[in-house]
């Protein structure tokens, strides 16, 4: 489906040529998967503007929602940013080279880590899948070279995980230990899950306490039950239906060692007395059901229960992060798009966020995809958008087979937005 959808198209055109004042126009694309990334995007975008209005001013600001891009989104346009490439332990135990972003911010330093760097699913060949034994130790690792580098604010999406160690590799790398019955370390993946019989915090690096954590997760599951992370991710990751039912008794078990063990919260005087340290969870209201602690195979709960983090949408840190409110309020027309829209566009995709934030400061919102897909009248219907339009439309079949080379999509947006706008 290429055909194009408008509303109000008319108005919108007389509204931008009649202008006497510069026309203020903010460029907030997602990227286009395959073919153009966010800056990419919007920089076509501004292109096609630049060649209809010589008296315009274009901001682009790259978009995500948590998923590709969302970390060099964040940091686009940072000061003082770097990129950092350390060796840590993979998903199976072997050495792999993770890279993750550090930059300043209001004098503090931030990074901004990916787990599937250290412990993402396309790390472990399809045959080696086994979330019995893929671990989360090399995601710990990167959270201590940063710290290492003087980063205490973290950002870190934990989308695309291979394991299902409910995040107890990523502690034991921060000085967490995990004992089986006997008081030993427990080993790597589920398998050292269903061994737990104690936990030990007191050699956690210090540093921790100064740090924050803000986790980008994009699933609402809880750790454990139906929509657990066992039930509902595990398979993808190659458990077996035995596998799955193991791992969440597992799940449950864990779960009510740490939920009934004072270190949770609080620590113990030597009269038994609740003390709270200054980093205290007690009076926080979380727990295995929280909605978010199944991401990563339940390192969401990892974050959660010992390193004192909030769980939150990737959309909603990426538009804080980048001021995106902000961004729009003096601006004319918002320009957004994603590679495809469909129905699925108002199920909290970027484009819809970005429009959301736009018509709530009474913009124009224009929108630009790659193609257009089943569901395509409910985005015009939302009233999110005063137009949404095609970059292929009315290509030749030739030229539709080139669509998705980056300095086609480019040319392809760059004259779109020249002849609509």
């Amino acid at each position: 489906m290429n055909r194009t959808c408008e509303i109000h198209d008319t108005i919108l055109q007389d509204d931008l040529k009649l202008r006497e004042r510069p026309l203020k126009v903010l460029a907030a694309v997602d990227s286009f998967k395959g073919s153009m990334t966010s800056v990419q995007a919007g920089m076509a975008v501004k292109k096609g503007l630049e060649k209809n209005y010589k008296n315009c001013e274009i901001e682009v600001v790259p978009v995500a929602d948590g998923g590709e891009g969302t970390m060099d989104a964040i940091a686009y346009g940072k000061s003082n940013m770097k990129r950092h490439t350390v060796n840590v332990t993979g998903p199976l135990g072997q050495v792999v080279k993770a890279s993750y972003i550090s930059y300043d911010e209001a004098g503090e330093k931030v990074a901004l880590i990916e787990m599937a760097e250290a412990a993402g699913l396309p790390l472990v060949p399809e045959s080696a899948r086994n979330p019995m034994h893929t671990t989360t130790y090399g995601v710990g690792e990167m959270i201590k070279d940063a710290m290492l580098h003087g980063c205490r604010s973290f950002i870190i999406g934990i989308g695309g995980s291979a394991t299902n160690d409910a995040g107890i590799g990523m502690l034991q790398a921060l000085g967490c230990h995990f004992l089986d019955e006997h008081g030993n370390e427990v080993c790597y993946g589920a398998e050292g899950l269903s061994k737990v019989c104690g936990i030990q915090i007191e050699d956690m690096l210090p540093e921790l306490s100064a740090c924050s954590f803000q986790i980008a997760c994009d699933v609402t599951n809880p750790l454990v039950g139906e929509k657990g992370c066992s039930h509902i991710f595990a398979s993808q990751k190659g458990a077996d239906a035995q596998m799955v039912e193991n791992m969440e008794k597992s799940m449950v078990r864990y779960a009510d060692l740490v939920e009934q063990q004072s270190w949770s919260g609080c620590k113990q005087d030597n009269m038994g007395t609740d003390t709270k340290p200054e980093n205290c969870r007690s009076d926080y209201a979380i727990n295995r059901m929280t909605p978010g602690a199944g991401a990563a195979g339940g390192l969401g709960y990892a974050f959660l229960m010992f390193l004192h983090a909030r769980l939150r949408p990737g959309i909603d840190i990426v538009f804080d992060e980048i001021r995106l409110k902000e961004r729009i309020k003096n601006v004319d027309l918002v320009i957004t798009g994603e590679g495809r829209m469909d129905a699925q566009t108002l199920m909290g995709k970027t484009p819809a966020g970005v429009a959301k934030l736009a018509k709530a400061q009474k913009k124009k919102v224009v929108a630009f995809a790659g193609c257009f897909g089943k569901g395509i009248e409910q985005c015009m219907e939302s009233g999110l958008f005063d137009a949404c339009y095609s970059i292929t439309d009315g290509l030749s079949e030739e030229e539709r087979g080139r669509a998705m080379q980056t300095e086609c999509a480019m040319q392809n947006m760059e004259r779109a937005v020249r002849e609509k706008l």
